[in-house]
C-alpha cells in the first residue's frame, strides 16, 4: 500500500509538471474518460463474466486508488507526449516504446 501510495504522488506530480501541451479542460476530459470506460470495462468484466475475483467475490475496494488516481495521470503523460503532427512511423514507435515502458518498468 506505501508503495501504491508513492506511486500515486510520483505520477500525479509527473504529469502535472511535464504538461505543457493539454489545457485544465482537456485534462478533466481524459481523467473522466479514463475512469468511466475503465469502470464501465471492469463492471462488465466481473459481473457479466464473472472474472476479477483473485481471492474473494464481489467488489475489492482497494482497486479504486489505482484507477482514480494512478492510470489518468498515466493517460496525461502518454498525451502530452504523443508526436500529433508526425507521420505514422513516428506515431508507432511512440506508441511502443511508451508501452514498452510501462511493460519492462
Amino acid at each position: 500500500m506505501v508503495g501504491l501510495i508513492a506511486s500515486i504522488i510520483v505520477f500525479n506530480l509527473v504529469a502535472f509538471k511535464v504538461n505543457k501541451k493539454l489545457t485544465p479542460s482537456q485534462v478533466l476530459h481524459v481523467w473522466t474518460f479514463t475512469i468511466a470506460i475503465q469502470m464501465l470495462f471492469d463492471l462488465i468484466v466481473e459481473f457479466k463474466y464473472q472474472s476479477y475475483w483473485y481471492f474473494n467475490q464481489g467488489v475489492e475496494w482497494e482497486g479504486l486508488l489505482p484507477r482514480i488516481f494512478l492510470i489518468p495521470p498515466i493517460n496525461i503523460i502518454f498525451l502530452n507526449g504523443y508526436p500529433f503532427s508526425n507521420g505514422f512511423l513516428r506515431k508507432f514507435l511512440y506508441l511502443l516504446f511508451f508501452v514498452a515502458g510501462i511493460i519492462f518498468l
